[in-house]
């Protein structure tokens, strides 16, 4: 990733995290503070619900207290039949005129029964004492029987306009200086269009508000089709007790602060109650896109100018990694990264002049060290050639010795060069070398081995390292034939192609090599094994200065079995002497 795009997604990371993590906070907190005022405003609505609806029972109470305390009607009703019918008329339409002033006191009392123990009833309305007679076989008052006083389930009741929903306040009593053995009884029929009234206002606060009797019975419920899970927990939050019940998708409020018993019980809706402060997220999220946006317009030329310099230095800095040692970089930022930019220049100039250094300092002794080498194999010549020229000088014979002079300085005329042509030479030339060679070596040990060749005549004019035969057949007549017991010994130098490697061999049929590869090194001071250890270790150093690793010297042979030494050259780098390649 580039550092322009890093800087960018930092930049894009750092305001979407602090304004989302700040919106979430913020978020959070709100939704507390909504959640807990919600809760604040639905038990207070609940108790002035609570408040309207204890009035109306108290109404009720009294209105009941009033009838059944009222000494008048209570004789009224409990005196015995007259034989006249007029009297017993005159006598219902009393009470019912009565009842209908307790009536007429409050406007959601539809109708007043009483009900004493010799079957009749007494009712606000005349005429209705069939229909009050089965009113009271219904199954909601039967419910009632069983207690001194309490409130209803809904029910319908006749009115004079038609049906209508009602509830009924029931008292069991015994009329006051009566001695009466059995109860008579009260019925209070209230219009259930009050209760509705009384939660109209407040039940577009609530997914659903109920009203609960001290029996348990279901006075009202804002909402007839609640969900089945909904219900199932505002019944478990009513069953423990509890004033408060909260799970992760609903809040359910109780409230008992009512006589009789009454409960109620206010289910609030989280979706619906953050409702409002999730819109307000939205748009908060809204507001964080559109200061990313506005964010990048801004930043993404200062981010631009910033890293321009960057992406040059770092185009500079590839171009140097792949050796183009003239790049330089210009840089006017005023800041850092001109002081960056002209610290590069500087050091890509430092290394450009370290390389050239470095060139010359190695061609001088890449040289210093061919010229070295080379002085090792001058001296090691020389040495043996001029004890043959001394023996045969001893010996008498000058003949001999003229010849083997001759044989010298036409070597020396081949091996002293200059320049290239100290390091390489063809393969003809080289073999000239050690023909030259043998002759010398043949006067100094006349008969002892016998020189062949296995060279085709295509591969003489390759190029390799001279003087790099002669060493290793002066190795083998010097350490492998003449310590041997053979009367004539045998020399065979070959020169062939093996795949990608052009091998020059030189194999004697001698007494065998017996020094391992890391003991070829220059002892002085060890008698025979120094000049061996010179023409080995010379050729292994200067192939591995020309060739490097992709030349190799290789020694093969047990004690008593001869020796064969073989050069392997690359095959591409062997090229004629005349510069063609066969």
């Amino acid at each position: 990733m580039k550092i322009r795009t890093k800087i960018i997604a930092s930049t894009v990371l750092v305001v979407s995290l602090s304004l989302i993590v700040s919106g979430f906070f913020i978020y959070d907190y709100a939704k507390g503070i909504i959640r807990e005022q919600s809760i604040k405003d639905s038990r207070t609505k609940l108790a002035q619900i609570s408040f309207q609806l204890k009035k109306i029972q108290e109404q009720v109470v009294k209105t009941a207290e009033y009838i059944v305390s009222d000494e008048e009607m209570t004789e009224l009703i409990y005196a015995p039949p007259s034989a006249s019918v007029e009297e017993n008329y005159f006598r219902k339409q009393a009470v019912q005129e009565k009842l209908g002033r307790f009536v007429a006191l409050s406007n959601f009392i539809l109708n007043v029964v009483i009900a004493p123990p010799n079957g009749e009833t007494y009712s606000n309305y005349a005429g209705y004492e069939d229909y009050f007679a089965e009113y009271l076989k219904q199954d909601w008052f039967l419910k009632m029987k069983g207690v001194r006083n309490g409130y209803s389930e809904p029910h319908p009741f006749f009115f004079i306009s038609g049906n209508r929903q009602a509830f009924s306040y029931v008292v069991k009593y015994r009329p006051i200086g009566q001695n009466a053995a059995e109860e008579s009884y009260l019925v209070i029929d209230i219009a259930y269009s009050e209760l509705a009234n009384v939660f109209l206002q407040s039940a577009r606060d609530f997914e659903q508000i109920e009203l609960f009797t001290g029996a348990d019975e279901l006075l009202h419920a804002s909402n007839g089709s609640l969900p089945e899970p909904d219900r199932v927990f505002m019944a478990e939050a009513l069953a423990s007790g509890e004033t408060f019940a909260e799970d992760g998708k609903r809040i359910v409020l109780t409230e008992e602060a009512m006589n009789q018993g009454w409960r109620q019980a206010a289910l609030l809706s989280k979706s619906k109650l953050f409702e409002k402060i999730n819109r307000v997220f939205f748009f908060y999220l809204v507001i964080i896109a559109t200061g990313i946006v506005v964010t990048l317009i801004v930043m993404l030329p200062i981010i631009v100018n910033l890293t321009k310099p960057l992406i040059r230095l770092t185009n500079a800095m590839k171009r140097v990694a792949v050796g183009d040692l003239g790049t330089s970089v210009r840089i006017r930022s005023g800041d850092e990264l001109e002081i960056l930019g002209s610290g590069f220049n500087r050091m890509v100039e430092d290394l450009k002049g370290l390389m050239e250094t470095s060139v010359r300092n190695e061609a001088v002794k890449r040289q210093m060290q061919i010229d070295l080498l080379m002085a090792q194999i001058n001296p090691h010549f020389l040495y043996n050639t001029l004890n043959t020229v001394i023996y045969l000088s001893h010996a008498g014979r000058g003949g001999e010795a003229a010849e083997v002079t001759q044989a010298l300085i036409a070597i020396l005329q081949d091996t002293i060069k200059t320049g290239e042509g100290a390091v390489r030479a063809p393969l003809a030339e080289e073999k000239r070398i050690v023909d030259k060679y043998a002759v010398i070596q043949q006067t100094r040990y006349p008969g002892r081995f016998r020189l062949d060749w296995e060279i085709e005549d295509e591969l003489l004019g390759r190029s390799v390292p001279r003087m790099a035969l002669q060493p290793l057949v002066e190795n083998a007549i010097v350490h492998g034939i003449i310590p041997s017991d053979r009367e004539e010994g045998t020399i065979v130098v070959r020169a062939y192609r093996d795949g990608e490697r052009f091998c020059l061999e030189v194999e004697d049929n001698g007494r065998g090599m017996d020094v391992p590869e890391e003991e070829w090194t220059v002892r002085v001071g060890q008698g025979p094994e120094r000049t061996r250890g010179i023409g080995l270790s010379n050729i292994r150093e200067r192939l591995k200065t020309h060739f490097g690793a992709s030349a190799r010297l290789e020694a093969l042979g047990e004690p008593g079995q001869g020796t064969l030494v073989r050069i392997a050259l690359p095959w591409s780098e062997t090229e004629e002497a005349g510069g063609e390649t066969p």
